[in-house]
């Protein structure tokens, strides 16, 4: 059962990245002024919102306002129902996931990759066994360990990857009522797959085939996304400890 193997490991994959996201605003927030966090993040929340309202346009929801930032790190996107009934409601809501993985790589591409995330193999990763999410958090050690390593320190575009990582990564995540909505969706979407995995994989008796090939596409580079993430921990680590001083007085 391949299909449905990589499956669940996508959405274990997707489920830590998200929480990740989470967890690390929450340290940034203790590292940072509230006031202060909002604004360094302002074209993460701003990517955010495109984000939302690129998945909009593929969906076939109207779009009816964007608010890119406000004050208070936050923003806004109302639409109409997407035409795409369900799928299209998963699409809405995880589309920073995707938009914010692809600013990642967009940056890198930019900035010459002075910080190395390129090199990493994920040669005998197997996205359809159940020790797939281990071999997930090595490929994140080895992005980690491989872009601290090669980074060029006396080059302001190391600077610049990592402040772009700080705040793309803090608004990476879909936020709660993002997650609400696509609640219904996300359901439907697993059924469909379970559906799908129980003809081809128990009747047709045909193990993997195109589902398989896409899922774990996706399985291998979502290390990726989530060693950017482990790279802001790390940064926001060094900003929490070089201001416990003024934090004291």
């Amino acid at each position: 059962m391949p299909a449905l193997t990589a499956f669940l490991n996508l959405v274990a994959g997707v489920t830590i990245l998200i929480v990740s996201c989470y967890l690390l605003r929450e340290f940034w927030i203790r590292a940072l002024p509230v006031k202060l966090l909002a604004y360094l993040a302002a074209p993460g929340i701003a990517l955010h919102e495109l984000s939302h309202a690129l998945g909009c346009v593929l969906t076939g929801a109207k779009v009816h306002q964007i608010t890119l930032f406000r004050g208070d790190g936050s923003g806004e996107v109302r639409h109409s129902a997407p035409k795409l009934k369900y799928a299209g409601e998963v699409i809405i809501s995880m589309a920073p996931l995707a938009g914010c993985t692809a600013a990642f790589w967009l940056l890198g591409w930019a900035l010459h990759g002075t910080m190395n995330f390129y090199y990493v193999t994920s040669r005998g990763v197997t996205p359809d066994t159940f020790s797939y999410i281990g071999q997930l958090l090595s490929l994140v050690l080895d992005d980690l360990s491989l872009a601290l390593t090669s980074a060029v320190w006396s080059d302001w575009r190391t600077y610049v990857f990592l402040y772009f990582s700080m705040c793309i990564s803090i608004a990476m995540a879909p936020s709660k009522q993002d997650l609400k909505n696509c609640a219904v969706g996300l359901l439907v979407l697993c059924g469909i797959v379970l559906i799908v995995h129980l003809i081809v994989d128990r009747l047709l008796h045909v193990r993997g085939g195109p589902i398989f090939e896409v899922i774990g596409n996706l399985l291998v580079k979502l290390h990726y996304p989530l060693a950017i993430v482990a790279l802001s921990f790390v940064l926001c680590l060094v900003v929490w400890l070089a201001g416990m001083p003024f934090r004291k007085r």
